[in-house]
């Protein structure tokens, strides 16, 4: 299987994430806790209450990871020359998403 990759494809990759980031600002907010003050000594109630934290979170991870592939497909663009093992190299250093590290 061979793929063709060229700098102006990157940098449409690269805006597109970086496009996607600005969405995660926009998300709207979980707003679990009006709905948690509802369900008071309830488990349910309870796991409401930690899930707009949890959810902030998640979106600061995900948001990170679409800057930093941006960043890389800027730079894999812009440094670009006859292979693409060097960009490769960099992208495939990236940790998983679900690992401790949140790569930002």
């Amino acid at each position: 299987m061979s793929v063709e990759v060229n700098p102006d494809s990157l940098r449409v990759a690269s805006g597109t994430l970086a496009q996607l980031s600005g969405d995660v600002d926009s998300a709207p907010f979980l707003g679990a806790a009006e709905v948690a003050a509802q369900l008071v000594g309830s488990s349910v109630g309870s796991a409401l209450g930690e899930s707009n934290t949890a959810s902030t979170r998640a979106k600061q991870v995900v948001k990170a990871r679409y800057d930093q592939f941006a960043s890389l497909l800027s730079l894999s663009a812009d440094t670009y020359s006859d292979s693409d093992a060097e960009a490769a190299a960099r992208i495939a250093g990236v940790p998983d998403i679900n690992s401790a590290t949140s790569g930002g």
